[in-house]
């Protein structure tokens, strides 16, 4: 639809759209302060649910900071062959690093008790 000098054309106005989103963003981040503190507090062996919790807002809160990152810098409008490459390989790392997640929380020592003993090394 032309080239990148061209003025972009806007979605029409919805109230909710990126409010929803922004809440969620912020609500995450907010989040992650407690539930980290919580997750090293209590036994990871005695709540395997809030290491695995931990785990995906972690995941999650990544994501959206490199999605941002790929919106504001590599936009599909002025890369139209990297922009959707890049957004596709984000989410499939995503998921790839979610799979990693879930089977290293259920399947080795977990998340926290990784970091503690690391902290403690």
């Amino acid at each position: 639809k032309g080239t990148v000098n061209d003025p972009t054309t806007f979605p029409p106005p919805s109230k909710t759209h990126g409010s929803y989103h922004w809440a969620f963003e912020r609500l995450l981040s907010a989040a992650l302060v407690p539930l980290t503190g919580a997750a090293f507090v209590m036994s990871p062996t005695a709540h395997p649910v809030l290491d695995g919790l931990l785990g995906v807002s972690l995941v999650m809160h990544s994501h959206i900071g490199f999605d941002s990152i790929l919106v504001d810098y590599v936009h599909k409008r002025k890369f139209p062959i990297l922009g959707p490459l890049a957004s596709w390989t984000l989410r499939a790392t995503t998921v790839g690093v979610l799979v990693g997640v879930y089977k290293f929380n259920t399947e080795d020592v977990g998340l926290t008790e990784l970091i503690a003993k690391v902290w403690t090394a």
